[in-house]
């Protein structure tokens, strides 16, 4: 029986599944819970994790659609407003860089580390960007200088060891950062209904669910201060409007969604939303975090907790 890496703590089995999402294997994967820190985790990992992740992972926009899609991306940014308003800002795991595009378009001096070397080209070549080519980013953060914002959309639960780079990235931050990250809900309506079946499982290529307090527990611990959490922002509203019309397709991240899905997910997230809206009951939530000034003075924002998630909650 395994104990949990985060903790150390016993866990027990959660459940077992499949790749409902892409279907690209035919065997179950195993989750556990800790007892402890209430995250889930894969356990084992697939040695042949790589190939969860096809070619086909990423798509690559043109310049003219990826202006299109950056118009989604903006509202993240307003989550740093009055906390950091410009400066040196790093993305771990951003992807084909939508969110890097927004910064830069924003004024802000560009960093991404990502392990997908076609990802990394196109961050450069398009994106506008510096891009770091490495699946250790704990590692890649080592030799940069310090920067003002460190994001990370959606990558911690991709982390073979979410902790350590929580703490380099921790470390990483000049006085006065923020560190800001978003991941899937374990204590959403949706994985409270759908369990096994949410499309936030991702097996395998989702190895933990992290919940809430969790993650600001160990992020106070490595020092910084919990500005607010928040899982009814608009980017947080659109993740359920995801999980929704994944649970009514069978391998949707590999099939084109029809014009009757659409309706019924749009349907389905209209009459359950004021429920998601309230104490981060959202498929997903994001943290943001400070790394306390040099004088040690705090912040000008409130710190806000997981129950005044409804009043911290922004709305892009």
């Amino acid at each position: 029986m395994p104990s949990c890496p985060l903790c150390a703590q016993e866990a027990s089995v959660a459940f077992s599944v499949g790749d409902r999402n892409r279907g690209i294997a035919s065997r179950p994967f195993d989750y556990w819970r800790c007892g402890s820190c209430e995250t889930y985790f894969l356990d084992p990992v697939p040695a042949d994790l790589a190939r969860h992740y096809p070619p086909d992972y990423h798509g690559f926009p043109s310049r003219s659609e990826l202006a299109r899609v950056v118009r989604w991306e903006k509202p993240k940014l307003r989550l740093l407003r009055g906390t950091v308003e410009s400066g040196r800002l790093l993305e771990i795991g951003p992807g084909i860089g939508a969110f890097a595009r927004a910064a830069v378009l924003a004024g802000f001096e560009v960093t991404a580390i990502e392990m997908d070397a076609r990802c990394c080209e196109y961050i450069e070549s398009v994106v506008g960007a510096r891009a770091i080519c490495s699946d250790r980013p704990e590692q890649a953060l080592g030799s940069l200088p310090p920067f003002d914002v460190i994001a990370m959309w959606h990558v911690v639960e991709h982390l073979a060891d979410p902790w350590g780079v929580l703490e380099r990235a921790a470390r990483a931050l000049a006085p006065g950062g923020a560190l800001i990250v978003a991941m899937p809900n374990p204590q959403s309506l949706q994985f409270r209904l759908l369990g096994r079946y949410w499309a936030h499982v991702d097996a395998p290529r989702h190895l933990y669910l992290i919940p809430a307090a969790t993650t600001i527990r160990k992020a106070e611990q490595l020092g910084l201060r919990h500005v607010m959490t928040t899982s009814s922002d608009l980017s947080g509203r659109r993740w359920d409007r995801f999980g929704w019309e994944y649970a009514i397709r069978r391998h949707p991240a590999r099939r084109p969604r029809t014009k009757a899905t659409w309706a019924a997910s749009m349907l389905l997230t209209a009459a359950i939303s004021p429920i998601e809206a309230r104490r981060l009951a959202g498929t997903t939530y994001t943290s943001l975090f400070v790394r306390p000034s040099a004088s040690g003075e705090e912040d000008a924002r409130p710190t806000a907790t997981a129950e005044d998630d409804a009043r911290a909650a922004v709305v892009g």
